[in-house]
């Protein structure tokens, strides 16, 4: 039974211009033959307050030109934001999610809007032509249940969330607040005029009936716009064109970045940023809402120690959030020793035994997703990334030849950081390390492994051996090498040992980490379009790693300006720069104050010896903002 209404729903959605020509015809036949002697609405309504049936027509014709202007104008404006490519799509368009404009006050106002036109058309027809606005909300609550099935498999606890904020149909007190915001992104382009003036040719028709009292006159005028988008409706319906080409053309680089083919698998198993000094810059309360860039998931986790309200993990590549998804279920459904064997810290024959454990856990698509890739099961999901593989083939192919494992081993094992960095100059620094430095570890060599977008803002003389060469001179001189699991990650294709593992997969830390699981919200998205989602004052501390540095300075002033929309007043926000220099720009001093003295001493401290610049900024909003 439940198949057959699917299969019903679905055919009614696919063909609804269809069907709701059907609802329009078969009212309007009624009105003009079995109910033609009828009056129409808006004179019975006349004559309830007692004005004529010639002024109650003309009032009624022109009210109907004014909520028709508006309809339209509504129309126009979410047609902008969709693109004629999605609303015209016989079948649900779930590629991405929209949440912008009018799509922040009811999350159907195409379908409002035309509900709206066709409430005022029925004004001037007989009673009967109120069945017209109810028999189409029958029809449209029909195909948004559809609808909205489909966009939750696709997008989850995103769409969960943005069904609990925004109302289906009809804006309400809550989304209403947010009305200046939302006009402040008010346009109405080409796309969105073309193909959604559906109604605007009746606007003259019902003023000029204002006059003659006759509705064929506003009927006349008004087919052609009407027929003209059937036709146009139905080309692009049938039409083999990739949802939402138009939109993605007007998109900015960050939401380009993820159509790059270094996106299309896991690009990092594991985080490497240290989370330890974006909690002491956090310092994390009961409060606060974090915002995290997904990665390898890893931090996303660790923010869990300290007890947040709420996390989201957003990334533009969605198998970082499938790899997240993982993790997740993995925490919940093993033991610990079962996750260090699981995860691939311990060496296991076991995997896919605990893999079918924690599959009926995941998320649809991360189900999919992991179901094709059992490969990176059976090796352990810590090693299943693209910058993993590198790091693997640069020690084996690379560093175990030019530096004997003894070696490494032996500084591993020195705590004095003489001692060590005395054997750095005898036994490592010499030709071949810098052969390997400025070849293998050059601009070009990376690019083969590394998207070009990568390097896009990098000055061209800047020498990535040459930096890369005096970050490891540091990590093994200066910093502790046992706690560092970055550093021991790279030089032995492992953790040191269970004592120096990643905080969230510390013992002490399972139990913790495992409780507040649910807090945690998988965003695939960019963070500009997904902010543009969120009411102002939402968040209270953003963890964006380095991603503003593959962007353009313009790009990376304008996110900054959406976080400082959304963000608390006083929140933190931290960041790196691996290679290109990123800082908040003058023009947002106001609101935005570098905290140096604070990143600088955390700095020193991060094991995540790769980055040039940590960055800790906090906001300032005004007061009470």
């Amino acid at each position: 039974m439940k198949d057959l209404i699917m299969k019903i729903q679905k055919f009614e959605f696919e063909a609804r211009i269809f069907v709701s020509f059907s609802i329009v015809i078969f009212v309007c036949v009624l009105s003009f033959s079995i109910f033609a002697q009828s009056p129409a609405n808006a004179v019975i309504f006349g004559r309830m307050a007692g004005i004529s049936a010639g002024t109650s027509l003309s009032a009624g014709y022109l009210i109907v030109a004014f909520i028709v202007l508006a309809a339209s104008v509504l129309r126009m404006w979410s047609g902008s934001v969709l693109t004629s490519n999605r609303m015209m799509a016989f079948r649900v368009q779930d590629d991405s999610l929209l949440i912008k404009g009018p799509y922040l006050l009811a999350r159907n106002p195409i379908y409002l809007a035309d509900l709206f036109a066709f409430f005022g058309f029925s004004l001037v027809l007989p009673p009967i032509g109120l069945l017209l606005p109810a028999l189409l909300y029958l029809h449209y609550t029909q195909l948004i249940k559809y609808e909205e099935l489909s966009l939750e498999k696709q997008f989850e606890e995103q769409y969960r969330d943005y069904r609990s904020r925004v109302p289906q149909l009809i804006p309400n007190l809550r989304s209403l607040r947010s009305l200046a915001v939302v006009f402040k992104d008010f346009k109405i382009d080409q796309d969105g005029f073309r193909h959604n003036a559906v109604y605007l040719l009746f606007i003259p028709g019902f003023i000029l009936a204002s006059f003659t009292h006759n509705i064929f006159h506003a009927i006349v005028l008004g087919a052609p716009t009407v027929l003209d988008w059937a036709i146009i409706h139905t080309k692009i319906g049938l039409a083999k064109k990739t949802p939402g080409r138009d939109l993605e053309k007007a998109e900015p680089q960050e939401d380009k970045l993820g159509d790059k083919k270094v996106f299309k698998d896991i690009l990092y198993a594991q985080c490497w940023e240290d989370p330890q000094i974006d909690r002491a810059a956090f310092k994390i309360n009961s409060d606060d809402v974090i915002f995290s860039i997904t990665s390898g998931g890893c931090n996303a986790l660790t923010f869990l120690i300290d007890n947040p309200k709420k996390l989201i993990a957003l990334d533009i590549n969605p198998q970082q959030n499938f790899l997240l998804d993982l993790k997740i279920s993995a925490f919940k459904k093993l033991s610990y020793e079962e996750l260090l064997e699981f995860s691939g810290v311990k060496e296991s024959k076991n995997r896919l035994r605990l893999y079918s454990r924690i599959r009926p856990l995941l998320q649809m698509n991360s189900a999919s997703y992991w179901d094709g890739h059992i490969k990176k099961i059976e090796k352990g999901i810590i090693h299943s990334g693209r910058y993993e593989g590198y790091m693997r083939l640069l020690k084996k192919a690379i560093l175990t030849p030019l530096i004997r494992n003894g070696v490494i081993e032996k500084l591993f094992k020195t705590e004095d950081a003489e001692v060590r960095t005395e054997l750095f100059f005898k036994k490592w620094k010499n030709f071949r390390w810098w052969l390997l430095t400025r070849i293998l570890l050059s601009r070009r060599m990376n690019t083969l492994f590394f998207d070009k977008a990568f390097f896009t803002y990098l000055e061209k003389k800047h020498s990535l051996g040459n930096h890369f060469a005096q970050k490891a001179e540091r990590a093994i001189t200066e910093l502790p090498m046992k706690k560092n699991y970055f550093l021991s990650y790279i030089l032995l294709g492992k953790y040191y040992s269970n004592e120096y593992l990643p905080p969230y997969l510390r013992r002490e830390n399972f139990e913790t980490i495992r409780s507040r699981l649910d807090r945690i919200v998988l965003v695939t998205d960019s963070c500009k379009h997904f902010f543009s989602t969120l009411p102002d004052s939402y968040i209270s501390k953003f963890n964006f790693t380095n991603i503003f540095e593959w962007m353009s300075a313009e790009a990376y002033e304008d996110l900054l300006r959406e976080t400082i929309r959304v963000a608390k007043n006083g929140a933190i926000m931290t960041y790196r720069n691996l290679l290109v220099f990123r800082e908040h720009p003058a023009s947002l001093e106001e609101n935005i104050q570098s905290l140096r003295q604070l990143a600088k001493s955390l700095h020193k401290q991060d094991l995540s010896f790769i980055y040039n610049n940590y960055i800790v900024e906090e906001i300032h909003k005004g007061e009470g903002k």
